[in-house]
């Protein structure tokens, strides 16, 4: 008899743009370690690294356009795999995502990326192009950031804020 394996589902805490807004992160800490991950698209890396040993979650963190002066061994670019979805994590000015997803689109195509996380513009994104599903979440200095559920396969996204 053959047993059905149930697929983990997975629960991604995103932020970016938190621009030394730590008490926001700070806020986010009980969300961000009930999650399987926390992915931080850029723009206030050095305030992860100032709370990394409090996250108790494995952490995906770029470099932002903003992060120029941090000294520690970030690059622009992270990749992960949740299930059979290979994510690629970007903090977007390199790609021009202030004029559209065009480059990071060829990008991801190109490798096989399901989720393209990024941020730079502060502006909630959620839209699935050609099987490849867009998330920004937004600008913590300003509130916002997402939460990313699935299974794999698939992902939804939900927009949150915090005061």
């Amino acid at each position: 008899m053959c047993e059905k394996t149930e697929k983990k589902q997975y629960k991604i805490v995103v932020v970016s743009d938190s621009h030394h807004e730590t008490s926001r992160l700070e806020r986010l800490l009980p969300i961000i370690n009930s999650a399987d991950y926390f992915v931080f698209c850029g723009d206030g890396a050095a305030d992860v690294m100032w709370l990394r040993g409090r996250i108790t979650v494995p952490i995906a963190c770029v470099k932002g356009n903003n992060d120029f002066w941090i000294k520690e061994q970030l690059t622009d670019v992270a990749t992960v795999a949740f299930g059979h979805a290979r994510a690629l994590i970007v903090h977007g000015h390199r790609h021009g995502v202030r004029h559209g997803l065009a480059l990071l689109m060829e990008t991801a195509m190109l490798k096989d990326y399901k989720l393209v996380f990024f941020g730079h513009t502060h502006h909630y994104t959620d839209v699935e192009y050609n099987g490849v599903h867009f998330i920004n979440p937004g600008a913590l200095c300003e509130g916002s950031y997402a939460i990313v559920t699935g299974d794999g396969d698939s992902f939804t996204v939900e927009n949150h804020f915090i005061s």
